[in-house]
């Protein structure tokens, strides 16, 4: 943690440089003057909406304009990436964008958007490991009895997903594969629907960003299984890890980020930048983050952009083993 918040700080003192550049156009030096609208690829209620929840209104304090969150679920977040992507290259269009953006352009034939030519990647803010959770109803409180009760009903446990090919589904194949079992996966049109559908019973498991649903295992209604990462997050300390349980293959780990379209002039962009390394260097935020089993993290700039390549990288091949292929 000192290693990241000290990148914070560094790019917080280099943002105090730009104050002695030649002034960027009077527009471009006086963005934003409206609000900003964030679109959001998912239904609400998902981990990537919550995300933005916590981060907005404090992005919108250090902007001094209000940040609008635009919910736009369907096709596994392609139909509001693509909007993102078809937006003017303003600053007043952003994304929140996750995993999801990096799997897609493995999984969709023809994709409206070119992943790494149509945004600007204006910072990655956060990792997050994955819970696989359940409810009461079906009877099992660890995952070494969700892995008998598979084995003895083979295709009749149900794990919801965001969609075809998400992070959760994907999830739930590398789980089909490790423990060897058979479950039987329902899409949805993101992860708020996914949870859902698992609260009314309707389904039996899914994995999530703990945080989404940390109310909901307080309050007895949904059961926490396991937990990718290296340890669990302090919120959930008595949940096993995968590694734990001899099932280390079970191993994706969701990042988000937030995108422009390409071509944002440079000027908004480094103001972006500099207003998300203040939001992000603030230690109640990182401990509101934490809490909610995300794992802070900044980068802007060519770094983030490296980072987004190394996940299309990742998730290509992951898709490639998973034989996943959208119907």
């Amino acid at each position: 943690m000192q290693a990241k918040l000290g990148v914070l700080r560094s790019v917080i003192g280099a943002g105090s440089i730009v104050l002695c550049v030649p002034a960027a156009p009077a527009a471009e030096a006086a963005y934003p003057t409206r609000p900003v609208r964030m679109i959001v690829p998912f239904v609400a209620g998902g981990g990537t909406d919550l995300l933005a929840r916590l981060i907005s209104p404090r992005l919108g304090e250090t902007l001094a304009q209000q940040i609008v969150i635009d919910n736009r679920g369907g096709a596994g977040s392609v139909l509001g990436t693509q909007l993102l992507a078809k937006a003017p290259a303003d600053g007043y269009t952003l994304g929140m964008m996750d995993t999801a953006f990096a799997i897609n352009p493995s999984l969709v034939e023809k994709l409206a958007y070119d992943a790494e030519r149509d945004f600007t990647f204006v910072a990655i803010i956060a990792t997050s490991p994955s819970l696989l959770i359940t409810h009461p109803g079906l009877k099992v409180r660890s995952i070494q009895e969700l892995i008998a009760a598979a084995k003895k009903r083979p295709g009749k446990i149900t794990a919801g997903s965001a969609g075809v090919g998400s992070s959760s589904h994907l999830s739930t194949e590398m789980l089909k594969a490790a423990a060897g079992i058979d479950l039987l996966h329902v899409p949805f049109k993101g992860a708020g629907a996914a949870i859902v559908d698992l609260l009314s019973g309707h389904t039996d498991l899914t994995f999530v960003v703990p945080g989404s649903v940390l109310q909901h295992i307080q309050a007895g209604t949904l059961v926490p299984l396991a937990i990718t990462g290296k340890k669990p997050p302090a919120a959930l300390p008595n949940v096993p890890t995968f590694a734990s349980v001899g099932l280390g293959a079970v191993n994706p780990e969701a990042f988000r980020f937030i995108a422009a379209p390409s071509g944002i002039p440079g000027a908004v962009q480094k103001r972006l930048a500099g207003s998300l390394a203040t939001v992000m260097a603030a230690q109640d935020l990182q401990t509101r983050l934490t809490d909610n089993g995300f794992d802070p993290e900044f980068l802007t700039d060519q770094d983030a952009r490296a980072f987004v390549t190394k996940e299309l990288r990742k998730w290509r091949q992951v898709v490639k083993q998973a034989g996943v292929k959208l119907n």
